[in-house]
């Protein structure tokens, strides 16, 4: 009679823990990253009542087992900032604290934190692959956004797009400008005059370079004399792409800084656009019978440039946009994965920590290695299912219920018992 005592006894000692695990399942409903508890109930060893026959045990009681993470995925919610990451997939972000503790998380809530870093809401810097001028090191560190900026690049090449009049007087001039940089970021203004020659449909160009407001010549002069078909299409057999050399302007720069291509002091004119000399598309020149005007004017090269937006891909590349204009790769969010991810040790604020059960962290890129890929401007959910909960919280306080009534039953027996004296 004692042994149902305690089996009943067991009975509520289990479903206690149980409601506790509910109860902490449904407090962190809303919290982002956190995967739900189960329970697994076991009987507790029973006792033979005969000479060790297995078809005469008696049970003692149950008892809770395991406490196994469900790892299932959580639904997205989207957000509007490009820090906020989820995993679509298996695997785990990776941070580590101020003490270099590493950590594995599904939460996402990153930010820019003190000193540049990539950082949860722990304050934990995020790892990731780290790029230098924009190439993958395959190093991983602590992702870092400070300092970073776009390196300035020469101009080395330019087109014109526009009509030069046919009806033009000899004589007449029009000038086309547009900004050039040299091998530090000086902008300078590149100036193109045509003038119209004595002959029909040609015009003379020659081509100057501004430092400190004064314009110098190019040593080619003139830049080029161009023609055009009695249709107002350009005579590409009398001109060509033109390299213009700068070598007299080079003088004027501050020490360093070079103009062109490096060494020559050479910048290329695409007029045709030859593919074997050039990268650029050319824009087209005309001589119609209508007012001269620029259509469009292109070039390489241009300043430094800070840090402006960045952008995450699938990929977990993260991809800075910089106020001159140019994108650059500067740095990939890694990703780690477990043989045994039920081996993970819970640490708080949706963190994970390895154990000997679940072995250590298999790092890959998103998308790679069997972990999931990065969806940006979105954030992971809890996994916990409310209805699932209910369901259980319901079973688990009949349970309860039905093990106090033994207790309360076996009482009523023994007090039987002893009146039996009476």
């Amino acid at each position: 009679m004692a042994g149902s005592l305690w089996s009943g006894i067991s009975g509520l000692n289990a479903s206690n823990e149980q409601m506790d695990i509910i109860g902490n399942n449904i407090a962190n409903v809303n919290t982002v990253g956190f995967k739900a508890g189960s329970t697994v109930f076991g009987d507790i060893l029973s006792q033979s009542i005969t000479g060790g026959s297995g078809t005469m045990q008696i049970g003692r009681g149950v008892r809770v087992t395991a406490i196994p993470t469900l790892f299932g995925q959580g639904s997205f919610a989207s957000t509007q900032s490009a820090t906020d990451l989820a995993i679509d997939g298996e695997g785990f972000f990776i941070v580590k604290n101020s003490d270099g503790a590493t950590y594995y998380t599904r939460a996402g809530m990153f930010n820019m934190g003190e000193g540049g870093y990539l950082r949860d809401m722990n304050g934990y810097k995020v790892q990731g692959y780290l790029y230098q001028g924009g190439v993958n090191t395959n190093a991983i560190g602590d992702i870092s956004l400070a300092d970073i900026q776009s390196d300035p690049s020469a101009t080395t090449e330019f087109s014109i797009g526009a009509n030069l009049n046919s009806e033009a007087a000899e004589g007449d001039i029009f000038i086309s400008a547009q900004t050039v940089y040299d091998s530090l970021g000086g902008a300078h203004t590149l100036k193109m005059e045509f003038t119209k020659t004595a002959n029909p449909r040609e015009w003379e160009c020659h081509a100057y370079l501004e430092q400190d407001g004064v314009y110098t010549e190019s040593d080619t002069v003139p830049a080029a004399t161009i023609a055009f078909e009695i249709d107002g299409s350009l005579d590409t057999t009398a001109v060509g792409d033109i390299d213009l050399d700068f070598s007299t302007f080079q003088s004027t720069l501050p020490s360093g800084a070079e103009i062109g291509t490096g060494g020559t002091n050479s910048i290329k004119w695409v007029v045709d656009g030859d593919p074997a000399t050039t990268s650029l598309t050319p824009e087209t020149l005309t001589g119609y019978a209508s007012p001269s005007v620029n259509r469009s004017l292109v070039s390489d090269g241009w300043s430094s440039g800070e840090l402006q937006s960045l952008s995450i891909g699938s990929d977990g590349v993260i991809d800075g946009s910089f106020t001159n204009g140019q994108s650059m790769a500067i740095g990939q969010i890694a990703l780690a994965k477990f043989s045994n991810t039920l081996g993970l040790k819970k640490m708080g604020n949706s963190l994970f920590a390895v154990t000997v059960s679940s072995g250590d962290a298999l790092i890959n890129k998103p998308g790679t290695g069997g972990v999931g890929e990065i969806s940006p401007n979105s954030l992971e959910m809890s996994n916990v299912d409310i209805a699932t909960e209910f369901i259980n919280m319901i079973t688990a306080q009949k349970a309860y219920q039905a093990s106090a009534k033994v207790v309360t039953t076996t009482d009523q027996m023994m007090s039987e018992l002893m009146n039996i004296r009476r």
